[in-house]
């Protein structure tokens, strides 16, 4: 059963939305104004989903949004009357998993939240994905540079000057990026 948290401010569409949810048998673990939306609220209210009516998406609610959605890492459904070009736009870059323009019926919340918790869970995934793959860039040219310098320092060839990393890496315990990097800093410190 998944978790929701509404942050709407007009409390007769926030008792409709927590209703209806119930109904679909979701779990609402709070219902809360914009201002009272902060980053401990939202944590203490552990959800898995959190919907939001933003009718007016303001440069303070993107704001939340985006914390909501990459820091707390929690999946964002924004429930608007706006159907504007823009505002799809300025929402979906502050991390949004679903934008819905228009009136939902009870009907829609099951699929709506299971799509954006899906959603989400797939940007997260490339995210993560994009981000191992700049740390393995940055490791890959800190062991380029730490070979060079081996190279020309001691008329290693290539796959020597690697594999003296590789066993020294192996034989301290450490990591070959973090070898480099020492052989990086050595090299500074003699210049």
């Amino acid at each position: 059963m998944k978790r929701i948290l509404i942050i709407d401010d007009l409390r007769d569409r926030a008792a409709w939305l927590k209703a209806s949810l119930e109904l679909a048998e979701f779990a609402v673990v709070g219902v809360l104004a914009w201002e009272q939306v902060d980053e401990q609220s939202i944590q203490a209210a552990a959800a898995d989903v959190i919907i939001v009516d933003a009718n007016a998406p303001g440069r303070d609610t993107l704001e939340q949004i985006s914390l909501m959605s990459t820091k707390l890492e929690k999946p964002v459904v924004v429930l608007s009357a706006r159907n504007d070009q823009q505002s799809i736009q300025e929402a979906m870059r502050a991390g949004v998993s679903a934008y819905v323009a228009h009136t939902i019926q009870s009907e829609d919340l099951s699929g709506i939240i299971h799509v954006a918790a899906a959603r989400f869970l797939e940007h997260k995934r490339l995210r993560d994905e994009l981000k191992e793959a700049k740390s393995q860039l940055v490791e890959r040219k800190l062991v380029d540079r730490a070979k060079g310098i081996l190279m020309a320092d001691h008329g290693y060839s290539e796959p020597e000057a690697y594999k003296r990393m590789r066993n020294m890496a192996m034989s301290k315990g450490k990591r070959l990026a973090e070898i480099a990097e020492a052989i990086i800093f050595a090299k500074e410190l003699s210049a």
